[in-house]
Order: structure tokens, then C-alpha cells, then sequence
């Protein structure tokens, strides 16, 4: 807990930037600071306030310097229980989170992709969108049981979930494709209209071999364009925000915004 030891003691910056931990659960200072909209350095400080306090673990090796791999930052188990006091939020949200400690590397790392995607997306989604983490999305019943990495809702009501598979072969991503097919047809959504499904692929290279067999397969049940909005994406395009990284089964050489 921190010095004083209650959550009260803790700035509003502190207790937002908690809270954005529980949602990506690994974090880096600049990848955190392109979220918040503010200078990098501001967000090192309270991070390294936040290590002080006994809240959060700092990670870093100097051999990272060579790769220019940035220190990265997570909940230690007091962390957790106090960002869960801070929601105020039964165990169970948090669970997963008590063992931070115990992730991988390629965890971690993934983590990094998510962030990175997220910034980019968000630049380009209308004012007062809300897009979820998989942490976040924990707590809801209606996704596929592989939870996605992001669900995004707009203020009009436009949904998308977004699974990042950079490191997934393309037959383990076509099986992720499949369970959310059938999870559309077989469990549906409570609204009418299933969420675009937006998968974010290694390369492009690996990006159109996911659009030609998801053309055929789409084909193949009869499912015709717009009525089930699939979308790919190479990683490399949110290396900066772009408002069309996207492209369909149906044109996939084409690019499109997210909800255009």
C-alpha cells in the first residue's frame, strides 16, 4: 500500500494510472503516455512513485538497451488490491491479475502489441468510445469463450472485438476465426447486428493469406458481404495511428476504416 498506507493518499493521476494498469496489465512509460495524452516524462514519475509506494514492480535488463526495449511496469499483488478497492470490484475481477509475477516474456510482450494497437485505434473512433481490454472484458458473458483482446463500442452503438494473432500460425488464427463464426451464429449478440471481427496478423503477407481462405470459407456457407464484417490487419500499420489499416475478405487489396 502506499506510505501512509490508504487509497485516499493516493493523486487522482496515481489512481488513473493504477487503473490503466489493471487494464493492460504490463505497461511501458511511453506507451502509457501516448494513451493519456500527456509527456512522457509525467508518466515516468508517477510510475516510479507508484514503485515507491510498494504498488507496482518495475522491470528492466540492461541488456534491453541494445534493443532499445523499454523498462515495462506491472501491479504487484498489494497493487492489485488496491486498484480493487479503488473500483471497488469483487476478487474475482481481479484474480488473474495476483499473478502478474508468474507471466511470460511473450506475455509481456504481447501486452506491449495490445497497447500499441490500442493508441492507434483510439486515435481515429469518435469522442466518448469505449474500448475494453480482454482484462476488462473478463467480466462480461456474451464474447466467444477465447475472449478477444479489445471490444470497442461507439457512441452510436458500432461494435468491434479485436484479436492480435502476430504470433499465432495461420492455422491456429483460422481456428480463432472459426469459434467467433460460430459463436455469432449459435450464441448471436444482444443486439442485433454481431460486432465487426478484426483480426491483427504479423505481416501483410500473413495478413492476405487470412483474407483469401476467410473469402473462400465465407464463400463456401454463403455468407455475403456486410453480413458478417470481417476485417484483417498487418501489426506494422499501427506502428503510428492510421485511420484505414483495415481490409475485408472481399477486397482485400482496398483499405477501410474500422467502421466505414
Amino acid at each position: 500500500m502506499s506510505s501512509n498506507g490508504s487509497v485516499q493518499s493516493l493523486t487522482g493521476q496515481q489512481q488513473r494510472i493504477l487503473k490503466l494498469l489493471f487494464k493492460f496489465r504490463f505497461i511501458s512509460a511511453g506507451l502509457l503516455a501516448e494513451i493519456i495524452g500527456i509527456r512522457r516524462e509525467g508518466v515516468y514519475q508517477v510510475l516510479e512513485q507508484l514503485v515507491s509506494n510498494g504498488l507496482v514492480t518495475k522491470v528492466y535488463k540492461n541488456e534491453w538497451r541494445i534493443d532499445r526495449r523499454p523498462a515495462y511496469y506491472y501491479l504487484n499483488k498489494t497493487g492489485v488490491t488496491t486498484v480493487r478497492k479503488i473500483m471497488d470490484v469483487n476478487e474475482s475481477v481481479v484474480h488473474a491479475l495476483y499473478k502478474n509475477d508468474e507471466m511470460t516474456d511473450d506475455f509481456v510482450r504481447h501486452s506491449m502489441k495490445l497497447m500499441q494497437c490500442y493508441a492507434a485505434i483510439m486515435k481515429y473512433l469518435p469522442e466518448g468510445t469505449d474500448i475494453f481490454s480482454k482484462t476488462e472484458i473478463n467480466r462480461f458473458k456474451q464474447f466467444p469463450k477465447t475472449r478477444p483482446d479489445l471490444y470497442i463500442r461507439t457512441p452510436e452503438g458500432k461494435e468491434a472485438i479485436v484479436v492480435i494473432v502476430d504470433d499465432k500460425p495461420l492455422y491456429i488464427v483460422r481456428k480463432r476465426l472459426d469459434e467467433v463464426i460460430v459463436h455469432s451464429e449459435d450464441e448471436g449478440w444482444a443486439s442485433d447486428t454481431y460486432p465487426h471481427i478484426c483480426f491483427i496478423l504479423k505481416d501483410h503477407a500473413a495478413k492476405y493469406s487470412f483474407l483469401y481462405t476467410t473469402s473462400q470459407k465465407l464463400e463456401s456457407m454463403g455468407i455475403e458481404e456486410g453480413e458478417l464484417p470481417i476485417l484483417a490487419a498487418s501489426l506494422t500499420s499501427f506502428d503510428k495511428p492510421i485511420a484505414t489499416p483495415w481490409s475485408s475478405p472481399f477486397k482485400p487489396k482496398e483499405y477501410t476504416e474500422l467502421f466505414a
